[in-house]
């Protein structure tokens, strides 16, 4: 496998990406100004997915959804999610729960690991976090929501931001009044996913509520983020709104090179290298262990085999094995079949 540093500097291209509004057409092109982030998501953005996202040019990372109400119990499993490797830094560590006091003591505890931001959740779906008054609850209750950033922002020295979507339904777009009583109370950044949690992941974005939050608070750092797949996503975005970053989510699961490639103004290759996924499998053993790993790395391989020839017999065949070993053989064998198989079409 290639150097890891050689390879992110390659990829990367060491720089963000702006809209550039030329006369000939927007395009994306780079500069220090745009952010690309790995968007937190739970099962999938783990710390080996979040360091091959800042290998393939994520010039951010955020850590999956950590329960405030399990950190400050100290439950070792909740703990270890907070853990940041150097490969990934700048990383932010994101938090869920609804009590503020309880929040403000886990970000002073999650404070010890000096991420980026602490971030808030509240958009999350799920019930499990919703039935607590969590995630998504809290854009229907905009004064605790507030009062949480309020807690947290006093109880640290580390910035304070917040992930939302635009409202519970298309009834009650409350997450652009959430987003302003953050900015109030300490928010210094925002990131909203232009969807309402009735629309789940398949909604129309919602960008005019974006570019209305842009013009309400041209002081606060504000990322978008929503079914940005490919450079065409990112441009739309940008055009858009006036967005000062992109989180990236979804797009970049199973195809952790969108970074680069929207960097580059490309499209991003339609097979991954079989150098990238073996790069994958060897930091997930690195933090798992060689039977540990096995698990996470079927749930990756599905996303990074997805439309390729022949994926129904690979993923048959991944869901059963548990060696290791036998498992790097197979991925090598397959992706590399499937990329001679690109290049010769």
């Amino acid at each position: 496998m290639q150097n890891t540093q050689e390879r992110r500097n390659r990829q990367s291209g060491g720089e963000a990406c702006e809209a550039s509004r030329m006369q000939s057409g927007a395009e994306i092109r780079c500069s220090g100004d745009v952010k690309l982030i790995l968007a937190p998501m739970a099962g999938l953005s783990d710390q080996p997915f979040r360091r091959m996202a800042r290998l393939f040019g994520a010039d951010e990372v955020v850590t999956e959804l950590i329960s405030a109400n399990a950190f400050v119990r100290e439950n070792k499993k909740t703990v270890d999610l907070a853990a940041l490797h150097e490969d990934e830094r700048p990383a932010s560590i994101q938090i869920f729960g609804s009590d503020p006091a309880v929040m403000a003591e886990a970000a002073r505890r999650v404070e010890q690991f000096q991420p980026l931001f602490i971030d808030i959740n509240m958009g999350c779906p799920a019930k499990k976090v919703v039935r607590n008054g969590a995630g998504s609850a809290l854009l229907e209750n905009p004064q605790r929501a507030a009062a949480i950033v309020k807690a947290v922002s006093d109880a640290v020295k580390v910035p304070v931001s917040i992930k939302i979507r635009t409202g519970k339904n298309h009834q009650s777009k409350t997450g652009l009044d959430v987003a302003r009583l953050a900015a109030d109370a300490g928010a210094k950044r925002i990131t909203v996913h232009a969807r309402t949690v009735a629309d789940k992941f398949c909604g129309p974005i919602d960008y005019d509520a974006v570019a209305r939050l842009r013009a309400d608070l041209p002081h606060i750092e504000l990322i978008g983020n929503g079914d940005i797949h490919s450079v065409d996503d990112a441009r739309k975005w940008l055009e858009r709104t006036g967005v000062d970053g992109l989180m990236i989510g979804r797009g970049a699961v199973g195809h952790p090179s969108i970074f680069s490639a929207i960097k580059r103004g490309e499209p991003a290759p339609a097979v991954e290298d079989s150098d990238t996924i073996l790069q994958h499998v060897g930091w997930m053993r690195e933090f798992l262990g060689d039977r540990r790993c096995i698990g996470p790395l079927r749930a990756h391989m599905m996303y990074y085999s997805k439309g390729l020839a022949d994926a129904r017999r690979f993923r048959q065949e991944v869901t059963v094995l548990e060696d290791l070993e036998k498992l790097k053989e197979l991925v090598e064998r397959f992706f590399n079949q499937n990329k001679e198989a690109q290049y010769a079409a």
